[in-house]
């Protein structure tokens, strides 16, 4: 079974790596919202309050996970620390960005429709496609070992490679979109000159939101994956089976 050490050095790295994160999005927020464009505290005060779940719960579910080694448990720990990826990479450069920059609100709400239903869908596409490899493939069964007396031993890299032997991912943009996007780039520091009245002087972040999307849709699937390999899937192994699912070495 997989010890305390090792539960503890994932734990580490997960609340290293959000609050490293995390601290980078308050600073990021504060300066470009409260600072610069002077239009809203918000921004740095949630992320203050993202950051403080993002560290706390991945400590508080070590406590309370250390001596069963639950993987659905060690699951959520995971995902607080990978959410901080994803806020700092998608949530901050791109939704921040149309949530809260000055713009006329034609622009505003196309971008958020726009962000939010392209989500919505990879989304679907991602749990479509997870779902049909946990029902339709092997994985299951060889990712998930007996270990007597009512116990489904876990290797979570093991399983990991598993299940990506298995799980076709799409592209999570569409080539000759993505190549629009990456095209931008050069562009960054000019943008503010040439773009229109309503995001000239917002160029660089509207760059950062263009070239965060992909980043986005990415991180994304990777959270619906993992929520639903290591939390969904072994709840609903423990419910049907009446045992329990456990990290193992």
């Amino acid at each position: 079974m997989q010890d305390v050490d090792a539960i503890f050095k994932a734990t580490r790295m997960y609340v290293l790596c959000a609050f490293v994160l995390m601290l980078a999005s308050v600073c990021l927020s504060y300066v470009a919202y409260a600072g610069d464009l002077a239009v809203s505290g918000l921004p740095w005060k949630i992320s203050c309050v993202v950051m403080l779940i993002c560290c706390i719960g991945p400590c508080a579910i070590y406590l309370k996970n250390r001596k069963n080694h639950r993987l659905a448990l060690f699951g959520v720990s995971g995902l607080l620390g990978i959410f901080s990826s994803y806020y700092f990479f998608g949530i901050l450069p791109y939704f921040y960005f149309f949530l809260f920059a000055p713009m006329l609100p034609l622009f505003k709400w196309s971008g958020l429709i726009f962000g939010g239903t392209l989500t919505a869908f990879w989304i679907f596409l991602i749990v479509r496609s997870v779902q049909h490899t946990i029902n339709h493939s092997r994985f299951v069964a060889a990712a998930f070992r007996d270990r007597g007396e009512g116990i489904l031993g876990y290797e979570v890299q093991r399983g990991m490679r598993i299940f990506e032997k298995h799980f076709v991912e799409p592209s999570p943009f569409p080539k000759p979109l993505a190549y629009v996007v990456l095209a931008i780039a050069p562009f960054s520091l000019v943008l503010p000159r040439i773009l229109s009245k309503s995001f000239g002087t917002n160029g660089v972040l509207f760059v950062l939101a263009a070239l965060s999307l992909p980043m986005s849709l990415w991180l994304i699937g990777a959270l619906v994956r993992i929520y639903m390999v290591t939390v969904a899937l072994p709840l609903r192994i423990e419910r049907e089976r009446n045992v329990r699912v456990v990290v193992e070495a």
